[in-house]
Formats: C-alpha cells, structure tokens, sequence
C-alpha cells in the first residue's frame, strides 16, 4: 500500500475512507468496527486517556459525543506526525500480540 504524502494524517484518512466504502456497499460485517473500538479502548488505555471524553459545541449546548478516538488519543499523544505514525504502528502491534492476532 502506498499512502502519499505519508503520515498519520493519511493513514487515517484512508482507515476512515476504507471503513466508509464497506458500509456504502453493504459489504460491512461489523468485524471491523469491533476491531477499530477494541483498537480504541486499549490505545486510551496504554496512553492515558481512558477518561478522555469528546464533546461538541452544538446552539443547544455542549453535547458529549463520547470516549475519545483512537485517532485523537494519539494525536494528543503526539503531536508531530512522523512520531503520531510510528506510536500507532507500535500500538497496533502491541494490540494485535495481546488479543493473539498476526
């Protein structure tokens, strides 16, 4: 896979894209929303941010949307989007070892 220019920026870009497409066209089975949340619990878990939550700013009020992204729990990590794509490789290794996953 070649993702231009590459960063974390990107690589997401083409996550969210890719998850996108497969509910467009029927072809999603929920695997691989399961995958990304588990993803997510444990990367706010290793980092620190498991009480993070995202809210909203809406006329009606702030509206919490809920548990922070996997995606924002890195950015707030790390800033710098060389490093953010080399924590999330590391993170997704570490993730795929503890649930036995290749």
């Amino acid at each position: 896979m070649h993702l231009q220019p590459a960063g974390f920026v990107t690589l997401c870009a083409f996550i969210e894209g890719y998850e996108s497409a497969l509910m467009d066209h029927g072809t999603h089975d929920h695997h691989d929303t399961l995958f990304l949340m588990h993803f997510s619990d444990f990367v706010r878990t290793v980092i620190g941010h498991e009480d993070d939550r995202v809210s909203l700013t809406t006329p009606e009020g702030i509206l919490d949307i809920g548990q922070l992204h996997w995606q924002a729990a890195i950015t707030r990590t790390e800033q710098d989007d060389g490093e953010a794509m080399t924590l999330f490789f590391d993170l997704l290794d570490r993730f795929k070892a503890s649930h036995g996953l290749r």
